[in-house]
This record gives structure tokens, C-alpha cells and sequence, in this order.
């Protein structure tokens, strides 16, 4: 089968290894979209310190499944199947994964001594079954394929509780935080202000109803925009969805409300620093959203998917670009330089 192999950096090849089979409480799942995250990127900009290459990835993905491992029940050959990543899996006994928050398991994604990644951007990938989500008809293969990124803004709004009163304020334009803008919205929120630095995914933000209203930062200042917006008073929540190198993080506290709460959803590269004075004044709540596990007992992924079948959040307007396994190094140069390509979310099409 072919998949993409990573080398370090954009050097990024697709070549034939042998196809996979699924072990006990595995399945086989024949990939139909895979989407490039801004996870990836990190890797593609520059190689990981302490990797091991050539790799494999691709952690949003949805598809069909082609073969069961010995155990599996309840799933059957061609089901269509949203897919939560193997790296999120936990090992089911520290207390962590007890009280169903496996996300923050101190050995995630690990088993016997060996790391665990979904690797997408192939034709077939092995899953663990209990990762495996029945689709309903209605819902596409390429919607589903990003259902990870809502399970992370269903995780954002448990974190940080959104209120039918409150002003919600999200800094980003990628597909983080317009399905921040999405969920949060679909939860009742009084007011979504999403802020960035382009005007084509700001009218995005609007068409896919991600925001009641947006600020192009390039063109004014998004903090004294924010307070504009929300009568002086400020954001009561406040996403953050960049990560990087940014400044986003000090600039969240500065347009957050006093009392208010600020997420930091963004994966940030190197140490982030901000100004404790703000943060103290205001008395701040600054909370850390990594990924998503359960809420309640339920699978937050199973919420998110729920919420794209009920039609109160909409995948298919993020979806910018599609580009085919052979191609995938132009994919990620798309993803990478959004500015000139205009991509939100790029999908891989095996």
C-alpha cells in the first residue's frame, strides 16, 4: 500500500510498505480523508529534536473499515467510520484514565515501550476498535475526517464553561478556532468575536457561523476592538487558538474581562511569556485545553460527532483544499503558507 513517509522537514515522500493486518481488538480501516493539523506543521517547518525518521502521521482521518481483528464485535467490513487517534489512547490503570481523563495519562500514547500514532496519510491505517465511530449516512467521509478538531473545541467549552451570557472572544482563523467559534456558539453564547489577521477566513468565520462578529487584527487593535464590542467590559471567556511563536497568551489576558477565563488551545513551540500583573489585577483564570478524552462518562468525541449529525456546527465550509496521497508534499506547502494559498483545512485524499 503507499503511504507518506516523513524524513524531517518538508522533505516528505510516498512510498510502498506491505498492508498492515489488525491484531486483537484492532480493525483495518481504509482511509478516505486524512487532515493536515497544525500539529503536523511543527515537524514539516523544521525536524523534531529527538525524532526518529523516516515517520508516518495523519491523526484526523476517517474511512471505511476493511478488515476486523479476533474480539472485535459490534463493527462490520464497510462500516463508515470516524477515527479518535492512537496517540490519545491511555493505559486504562493510573488514575487518570480511572476518572475517564486519559487524554492527560502520563504514558498517552505508548505501549510496550513503543510510541503510537495514526498514520493517516496512507491508504490503510490500524485502529484500535474502542477508536472506531459509526457514521451516520448523512455525514460525509471528508466531514468526519476533521471530527478530531471539534473534539478538541468540545473539550475547550468543558474546560471553560460557555454561558448563555457571555462574551466569547477567539484568536485564530485556522480550523481550531473556527470550530471553537462553531461549538461555542451552538452552546447559546451572548456574543463569538473571533479575531485574526485575514479577511478571507474572518468572512468564513461569518458564513460558517463560527462568529457573531470579527476583527481583522492587521487593520485595528483586537484588544480595544474587543472591548468596543463588549461595552467596555471585556471577553468572559477567551480562546486562544494560535500557539506558535505568537503573543497571544498576553494578549488574551488583556482583552479578557475581570474574573474572566482565558484557554490556551495553541500548541506553542517555545516558552510563552506574559505579564502577571494583568493576569493578577483581573484575577484571571488561565486554563490549559490538551486535546479531549470524556466528559461525564461520555466520549467527547462521540459529542462532537453528535453535534455535526444535528447539523449545530458545520465541517464542510472549513474544508479549503483537497489534494490526493501523490501529492501530499503540495498539501503541506498549502497548509503551510495559508496567507498565499487561502487554505483553512487541507484534506489528504488517499
Amino acid at each position: 500500500m503507499k503511504t507518506a513517509m516523513f524524513y524531517g522537514g518538508p522533505d516528505v515522500r510516498v512510498e510502498e510498505i506491505p498492508m498492515p493486518e489488525p491484531g486483537p481488538d484492532e480493525v483495518l480501516v481504509r482511509v478516505r480523508a486524512a487532515g493536515i493539523c497544525g500539529s503536523d506543521l511543527h515537524g514539516y517547518r523544521a525536524p523534531r529534536p529527538g525524532a526518529s525518521y523516516p515517520t508516518r502521521a495523519g491523526h484526523e482521518l476517517s474511512g471505511e473499515i476493511a478488515a476486523l481483528g479476533p474480539g472485535v464485535t459490534g463493527l462490520h467490513v464497510g462500516q463508515r467510520v470516524g477515527i479518535e487517534p492512537m496517540h490519545l489512547l491511555g493505559c486504562g490503570t493510573c488514575r487518570q484514565c480511572q476518572r475517564g481523563d486519559y487524554h492527560i495519562c502520563p504514558t498517552r500514547g505508548q505501549r510496550d515501550g513503543r510510541r503510537l500514532h495514526s498514520a493517516g496519510f496512507s491508504e490503510y491505517d490500524i485502529v484500535a476498535a474502542r477508536n472506531v465511530f459509526p457514521l451516520p449516512d448523512h455525514v460525509s467521509l471528508e466531514e468526519a475526517a476533521i471530527l478530531d478538531v471539534y473534539g478538541v473545541a468540545v473539550h475547550g467549552v468543558h474546560r471553560l464553561p460557555v454561558q448563555p451570557w457571555h462574551h466569547v472572544a477567539i484568536i485564530g482563523t485556522g480550523a481550531v478556532g473556527l470550530t471553537q467559534g462553531q461549538v461555542a456558539r451552538a452552546l447559546g453564547a451572548r456574543q463569538v468575536i473571533v479575531i485574526g489577521t485575514r479577511a478571507a477566513p474572518l468572512e468564513v468565520a461569518r458564513a460558517c457561523g463560527a462568529a457573531d462578529a470579527v476583527v481583522n487584527a492587521g487593520a485595528v487593535d483586537p484588544v480595544q476592538a474587543v472591548l468596543d464590542l463588549t461595552g467596555g467590559a471585556g471577553a468572559d471567556v477567551v480562546f486562544e487558538t494560535v500557539g506558535g511563536r505568537a503573543p497571544t497568551i498576553q494578549q488574551a489576558c488583556a482583552m479578557a474581562a475581570y474574573g474572566g477565563t482565558v484557554g490556551v488551545v495553541g500548541l506553542f513551540v517555545e516558552p510563552a511569556a506574559i505579564d502577571t500583573s494583568v493576569a493578577m489585577r483581573k484575577e484571571l483564570e488561565i486554563r490549559w485545553v490538551n486535546s479531549y478524552s470524556t466528559w461525564e462518562g461520555v466520549r467527547e468525541f462521540q459529542i462532537a460527532l453528535d453535534l455535526l449529525a444535528a447539523g449545530r456546527v458545520r465541517a464542510a465550509p472549513l474544508i479549503t483544499h483537497r489534494v490526493p496521497l501523490d501529492r501530499i508534499a503540495e498539501g503541506f506547502a498549502w497548509a503551510n503558507d495559508k496567507r498565499s494559498s487561502a487554505a483553512i483545512k487541507v484534506l489528504v485524499i488517499p
